[in-house]
């Protein structure tokens, strides 16, 4: 269990106004209500196990009690950082620096959104933009992997955990993850995080297939722009710039086949 308190501590020297639930739908679904109903901001609300998890393209985050951090920072921006994509990136910038710091862990960031150690997923980033009124409104939702064991079928296999049982750190990488975050998603530079974020990629110099519209479409990524988005050159010669979707690494094995 999350110690509150310890927690609270932690943040006292923080503008955030902190929330902490026991249970909770979303932290991200939790932030919007707060927004709407036009509380304070920045806020940071963190919960113990979310019921209804979400992740980015309509997907759920597995989000069990006790063995992970499941966070979403609120803001209220409009600078370059409110569009989604360049949040999502600068937020696994700060999420990496923070795991490495408490944990002594380095993690690979795959496009747009995820962390990956040992080969698995351990962490997914959700970034959301939307007006309420006048005001435009940030949230950015994490959710790490610290002790995660049993995890559904669909995801045995592609999902991990930074540690194989619990970790007495979890209230200390909460806290950095909230603080690594609120700086860098407030300090009015929206690139100066981009060659951290490329020197981390799982992604670039790989063969990777994306899917597009429904067509999964194959080529090398080459780049990853200012404002995050991937560019892709196919076999062709051509290039796209991709700024969503969802992409795989195709990695060749002795035969010569993609797997």
């Amino acid at each position: 269990m999350f110690n509150e308190q310890t927690l609270r501590q932690a943040l006292s020297d923080t503008p955030l106004s902190f929330f902490f639930f026991p249970t909770v739908d979303s932290t991200n679904s939790e932030a919007r209500r707060y927004a709407i109903d036009g509380n304070a901001v920045p806020a940071l609300f963190l919960a113990e196990e979310q019921t209804a998890g979400r992740g980015r393209m309509g997907r759920s985050f597995f989000s069990p009690h006790s063995t992970g951090i499941y966070l979403s920072l609120l803001l209220k921006t409009n600078d370059a950082l409110s569009d989604p994509i360049t949040a999502t990136t600068a937020s696994a910038v700060a999420v990496r620096q923070a795991i490495e710091a408490i944990t002594g862990i380095s993690v690979g960031i795959k496009w747009v959104n995820d962390l990956y150690y040992d080969g698995k997923k351990i962490c997914g980033i959700l970034a959301e933009s939307f007006f309420v009124g006048a005001d435009r409104y940030l949230i950015v939702g994490v959710g790490v992997n610290l002790s995660t064991v049993d995890f559904p079928e669909e995801l045995q296999g592609t999902a991990g955990s930074l540690f194989a049982e619990s970790t007495t750190l979890r209230e200390a990488l909460a806290a950095e993850i909230a603080r690594r975050l609120y700086s860098i998603l407030t300090d009015g530079e929206s690139n100066v995080f981009m060659e951290d974020y490329r020197a981390a990629s799982l992604v670039l110099g790989q063969d990777i297939t994306y899917l597009q519209n429904g067509v999964a479409r194959c080529g090398v990524a080459e780049a990853v722009d200012e404002l995050g988005r991937l560019l892709v050159r196919h076999s062709d010669g051509t290039t796209e710039l991709l700024a969503s979707g969802e992409i795989s690494l195709r990695i060749n094995d002795k035969k010569g086949e993609p797997k």
